[in-house]
């Protein structure tokens, strides 16, 4: 059973992904996501300042991913899934004392989660900006994909909101930034696939069908979770899809702009 787990959970960490790796820690994000919101979150309200009050925390995962990269960071607190662990206690004793201040001070909790949150991300911005920047042509490329996708979208979204919302919309282009992060890392720049399904589908059809799978995953999902009656349980799903593709994108985006 140890062999096992070294092989397939510890050696692997963050290297690679195995097969029985990625099932696990598929399972344990999917329990983790319906826990959070039964103990944590249910009596909260979950709307668009919320998502505002963790959009730091997301990026700050991506950007902490990408110095453990660069090594500015180091240990299994700093790798997936670790990395996942380490973002949702800082961000849970965030939220704690938030709402603590918000009932002796009458401060929204919103608002202090969105300035701890700023603070710390700001910090890692800084470390990356120390470290530098040293692939601008990527950085550029991955740039104009955005723009790209964003305009390719936004009359769908203007037109059919029906079909794409603005919300789900910006989701869709978090997740397109992850997939045209990764697909210029490993086209243009000799970077790896970490991931299993994309790591067996690329030598087949090249780097560039991440975006067509986000695109024919991510959308549907998206519309489907709207049909939840559960107003609050549909904006926390919304949120789990948002982090898997904003973190993911951030680091992709950061670790091959600094060539780590």
């Amino acid at each position: 059973m140890m062999d096992f787990i070294n092989t397939y959970f510890i050696e692997p960490m963050g290297h690679y992904y195995t097969l029985p790796g990625t099932i696990v820690y598929a399972v344990l994000f999917i329990i983790a996501v319906f826990l959070i919101y039964k103990y944590f979150l249910k009596k909260l309200k979950i709307n668009e300042k919320f998502i505002l009050s963790l959009l730091p925390f997301i990026i700050l995962g991506g950007v902490m991913r990408a110095l453990e990269d660069a090594e500015f960071y180091s240990g299994y607190f700093f790798v997936s899934p670790g990395i996942y662990i380490t973002v949702f206690f800082i961000a849970l004793i965030s939220l704690l004392f938030s709402i603590q201040l918000e009932r002796h001070k009458k401060i929204e909790y919103w608002k202090t989660m969105l300035v701890i949150g700023s603070i710390l991300l700001l910090y890692n911005i800084i470390q990356v900006l120390l470290i530098g920047i040293a692939n601008w042509t990527a950085f550029f490329m991955i740039a104009a994909l955005m723009l790209m996708w964003s305009a390719v979208f936004f009359p769908i979204q203007r037109l059919f909101p029906k079909y794409l919302s603005k919300t789900n919309y910006m989701i869709l282009l978090s997740h397109l930034f992850d997939a045209s992060s990764s697909f210029v890392a490993i086209t243009f720049f000799s970077y790896v696939e970490q991931h299993v399904l994309p790591g067996f589908l690329f030598p087949i059809f090249g780097a560039w069908v991440l975006m067509l799978l986000k695109i024919i995953v991510v959308w549907p999902a998206l519309y489907y979770i709207d049909k939840i009656e559960d107003k609050k349980l549909r904006t926390w799903l919304k949120i789990a899809v948002l982090i898997l593709g904003l973190a993911l994108g951030t680091r992709d985006f950061l670790s091959v702009s600094m060539m780590v």
